[in-house]
């Protein structure tokens, strides 16, 4: 009888000390703060065998021509995540690579590429065009045809 009361007794702390556990990590779980996350951010994944690079921004990949860099334009009107030549204004709103949300876009013009009119950074005019992928869509401008087609032909999700 002795062994069964301890067993009993042994059963009974372990419950208790469950349930104090229990209580413990549920007040943790549902009085902490959630984890602040960052944007997202558009980075070089990697280069084509003729060397432009491929960027990744929220699950799509697109092709850049090498000489692009991502340009920091968290001060600027609109989205904060773009791509362009090097020495391009980070606010410039003819020329480069935006990659802006879906559900706020809105155009003028139909997707594929259209011809841009004379602007600052494109003084003989150029080309311009965007293509969506899911909740984002990839809008481009410069003064080459070739590149503009180039790089909305290139978008693609990442697997």
């Amino acid at each position: 009888m002795a062994v069964l009361a301890k067993v009993r007794a042994a059963v009974v702390v372990l419950l208790i000390a469950g349930l104090v556990l229990a209580g413990v990590v549920g007040y943790r779980l549902f009085t902490e703060e959630p984890p602040e996350h960052e944007p997202p951010v558009s980075r070089s994944t990697g280069t084509t065998d003729d060397g432009w690079q491929v960027v990744t921004y929220r699950g799509v990949d697109v092709e850049v021509p090498p000489d692009w860099r991502r340009l920091e334009a968290a001060s600027c009107d609109g989205t904060p995540e773009r791509w362009g030549p090097g020495g391009l204004d980070p606010c410039a709103p003819d020329a480069g690579l935006w990659f802006r949300d879906a559900t706020t876009f809105d155009t003028g013009f139909d997707p594929g590429v259209h011809v841009a009119p004379v602007s600052a950074n494109l003084p003989e005019g150029g080309w311009a065009g965007y293509v969506t992928r899911g909740d984002v869509v990839i809008d481009v401008a410069d003064p080459d045809q070739a590149v503009v087609r180039r790089i909305l032909q290139s978008v693609g999700a990442t697997i």
